[in-house]
């Protein structure tokens, strides 16, 4: 244990919590990143499917529909040979109109199929597009697996840079207060340490009691009796 004062180490130790809080939290937004550019791989994807299924789907209804005109059509061509051998004027007429109407809704079949013969059209390039999304999606996953791997490193190496310095600065931590310090650092982090400013917690903004100010310009090792921090004065530079 060195000669340093008391608050000069919290406040240092602060700083390295502070610091190590900073380099975790960025450590772990790294699978963050790559979660999200794998899900927006799979969200491509799942529109390529999604076009795929609406492709299949159109050109069955329009297969659907040619099929119906086929038939439709060639009741029509029997229909029309009973009209011609209709013999009597009421037989002429049931016929003529079955036509008519056969016709009609061959027309609207017709239009239908059309309809879906250039839905599929638009679905195709719609699909060109989607598989392009996929490409890009994939290209922008493996750039971001590159960058996360290569900045996950370097913040681990720093991380343990850090740690070290903050074993050799946890020596200078008053020997009766050490359990104390380690238990309150194992369960809040950096929140275990609060600098004092006009009076106050700086970590609860709570105003300390005079005997818990006095106590802590005597150099005593003090906490917060409200969100149990311990408390130090900030050096002035």
């Amino acid at each position: 244990m060195s000669d340093r004062p008391y608050s000069e180490v919290l406040q240092e130790l602060h700083r390295i919590h502070r610091q190590l809080s900073d380099l975790r939290s960025r450590l772990a937004r790294c699978p963050l990143r790559v979660g999200a550019a794998e899900n927006r791989v799979k969200a491509a994807e799942q529109l390529v499917i999604e076009v795929k299924e609406s492709i299949q789907n159109t050109k069955m209804t329009a297969d659907r529909k040619q099929l119906q005109l086929r038939e439709s059509e060639n009741k029509v061509a029997t229909t029309e040979g009973k009209l011609n051998a209709a013999k009597t004027n009421d037989e002429f007429q049931i016929f003529k109109e079955q036509i008519a109407a056969a016709q009609m809704a061959n027309s609207v079949m017709q239009d239908e199929i059309l309809e879906a013969m250039e839905k599929t059209d638009q679905l195709e390039g719609k699909l060109a597009e989607a598989e392009k999304g996929v490409e890009a999606t994939k290209a922008e996953l493996a750039k971001v697996r590159s960058e996360v791997e290569a900045q996950s490193g370097v913040l681990e190496t720093e991380i343990a840079r850090v740690l070290t310095q903050l074993e050799a600065v946890e020596k200078d931590v008053p020997p009766e207060i050490r359990e104390d310090y380690k238990r309150v650092v194992k369960g809040k982090g950096e929140d275990a340490l609060a600098s004092v400013v006009n009076g106050y917690c700086t970590q609860c903004n709570v105003q300390l009691r005079i005997q818990i100010v006095s106590d802590l310009k005597l150099g005593k090792p003090t906490f917060c009796s409200n969100c149990g921090s311990f408390l130090y004065f900030p050096e002035t530079v």
